[in-house]
């Protein structure tokens, strides 16, 4: 038995069944790998897939797919990725994605952005919980940035969170404390926020779009 379709923004309606790889990963017509069932899949099997341009997470064993980002998701991260590398402190890194980041051997995440220490970083992956990872939000990957992927994050400690929402727009920091995300600010349009984690730096949702 083969695993059935993966959502293009969520999480495939069943778990693969044996031990074991197939000699190489089978596709279906729409390009979605198929694994043998009977067992969560992990970070190892998304290394035996083909590098063909799909993006492929993992949420507790199961594959999720995500759709090509469009134009505006891309100037945002790009915007971002200039503000946040002109301060990075040298101890830190901060890459667009890909990166896989591997919270668990069955869990492993792409953020649009993630800032890691330099020592976490490997050849393959960025390893254990990163300093800040964000999620651009977009309409069919809302609800996973939003809830899922904020909750895993949570749970193993990541130290920031950000959520982007380019429509509105909106920029939500999230800074873990005491096993929690709190708040630590939130910019609305043009409104500049100044933030201290992980970094000290001036942000607006605005100047991310435009």
């Amino acid at each position: 038995m083969r695993i059935g379709p993966v959502l293009s923004n969520g999480i495939a309606g069943t778990r693969p069944a044996d031990s074991g790889l197939d000699a190489g990963v089978e596709r279906t017509m729409g390009g979605v790998p198929t694994f043998p069932h009977g067992r969560p899949l992990t970070w190892a099997d998304l290394e035996a897939m083909p590098d063909d341009g799909h993006r492929f997470e993992l949420v507790d064993g199961v594959l999720v797919m995500s759709p090509s980002p469009r134009p505006v998701h891309q100037r945002v991260v790009a915007r971002l990725l200039v503000a946040l590398t002109a301060v990075c402190p040298p101890e830190l890194e901060v890459l667009p994605a890909p990166v896989d980041v591997v919270l668990a051997d069955d869990t492993v995440f792409i953020p649009d952005l993630v800032v890691g220490r330099r020592e976490q970083f490997t050849k393959q992956a960025l390893i254990g919980p990163p300093v800040l990872a964000v999620e651009v939000l977009s309409p069919r990957t809302r609800h996973v940035d939003l809830e899922l992927k904020r909750a895993k994050f949570q749970e193993v400690g990541c130290e920031n969170y950000w959520m982007i929402d380019y429509d509105s727009p909106w920029l939500r920091c999230l800074h873990w404390e005491n096993g929690v995300y709190v708040e630590q600010a939130r910019s609305d349009g043009e409104e500049i926020i100044e933030l201290q984690f992980p970094f000290a730096v001036k942000l607006s949702a605005q100047s991310l779009v435009r």
